[in-house]
């Protein structure tokens, strides 16, 4: 037997997964894509599968890996290899000892060819062995359109990416509290030398973030950045841009202008305590296992309801993080989207004699 708790949300609008606007939005990008940082909700997107060079935007797979597999103040002792690689440097030298905290603020701020080849020859022994782990990192993350074959961004045939892809990497970069601290720094003294962050949003967008610049002849101008206004950050991604400055200030303003992020439930809240028989403890608490959230186009009076399914009482010899209901979110008598209620903890059953012993007791006291 099953209860049914629903909510009536007025004013809210379910996302679907892509909002396209009305018009072009960039004006001379090959491909451009913009995203909400936390739902991975795509707002507008232009060619964003088509594959390009990336340029130094490529940096931001070799940080993310980078933060994943060494430590901060690791020692790195450059490597004859990456000295006087071609494009950006922090001047590095043969035998030259520094941290891999310096090395990757050279990387993302100064955008240092340098600096990503000493990381990759740190962490993987070799720019081969790196670009191994870059490939595999961008199949985790569901990158289809891309390969890597170095960790600077130079052009290679086989080196490139879509926007898509590169919005996917940004949004995981992003949830790497190193990786965002360090894109968002506007100065950093490096060996004595002040170096500025080449990204300009970080000057010219209000609530402007990072992420990270990128160019070469066959490249063109590649940008990737990111802003956070209130509780909602987007990422944004053009790809061989004229105007990539003014692009990402149009695409975001969109993106802020339209759409607001509305935060339902926390990982772990509680919805509901469940009564249980025949266990240890006699009641549990369902929990969802993920923060609910979702991106609403703004001046949409469309009502959605918000329903907790559960039944009325469970029986012991339940898992932690079992699922025991759903909440599901519903319009006009159609689902839009579910997600688990779960067991908060186990609830062990106890034996027939145990269980027997337990009534005995309540009927003499």
């Amino acid at each position: 037997m099953k209860k049914l708790l629903s909510i009536a949300l007025a004013g809210v609008c379910l996302c679907m997964p892509v909002y396209p606007a009305a018009t072009a939005l960039v004006s001379g990008a090959k491909s451009a894509i913009l995203m909400d940082a936390a739902t991975g909700v795509v707002l507008y997107e232009q060619n964003a599968n088509a594959k390009s060079f990336i340029a130094s935007t490529t940096k931001i797979m070799t940080g993310l890996i980078v933060l994943e597999n060494a430590e901060l103040d690791d020692t790195v002792n450059v490597s004859p290899q990456a000295v006087g690689v071609e494009g950006s440097s922090i001047y590095l030298e043969a035998g030259q000892k520094i941290s891999v905290k310096e090395l990757l603020y050279g990387l993302l701020l100064k955008s240092g060819n340098d600096a990503a080849a000493a990381l990759a020859i740190h962490c993987a022994g070799g720019i081969d062995a790196f670009a191994g782990m870059m490939n595999e990192r961008a199949r985790s993350l569901s990158m289809t359109g891309s390969h890597f074959t170095n960790p600077h961004g130079l052009n290679h045939p086989e080196h490139y990416s879509t926007a898509r892809d590169m919005a996917k990497l940004t949004r995981a970069a992003l949830n790497n509290s190193g990786f965002s601290e360090i894109v968002r720094t506007k100065y950093y003294k490096l060996n004595g030398v002040t170096i500025k962050n080449h990204n300009k949003m970080l000057w010219n967008y209000n609530g402007a973030d990072g992420v990270k610049t990128g160019f070469t002849k066959l490249a063109g101008r590649c940008l990737v950045s990111s802003a956070t206004r209130g509780n909602m950050q987007l990422i944004c991604v053009t790809l061989k841009a004229s105007n990539d400055w003014g692009d990402h200030a149009a695409l975001l303003n969109y993106g802020f202008d339209s759409y607001t992020l509305r935060h339902f439930f926390n990982e772990g809240q509680p919805l509901a305590t469940l009564p249980v028989y025949g266990g240890e403890k006699n009641s549990v608490e369902a929990v969802v296992n993920q923060d609910i959230r979702l991106l609403l186009k703004k001046g949409q009076a469309d009502k959605v309801k918000l329903e907790v399914v559960l039944p009325r009482y469970l029986w012991a010899g339940i898992a932690r993080g079992e699922q025991v209901g759903i909440l599901r979110l519903t319009q006009d008598n159609n689902i839009l989207l579910e997600y688990p209620v779960v067991a908060k903890e186990a609830i062990l059953a106890v034996t027939p004699k145990r269980r027997l012993r337990d009534l005995f007791k309540k009927k003499i006291s």
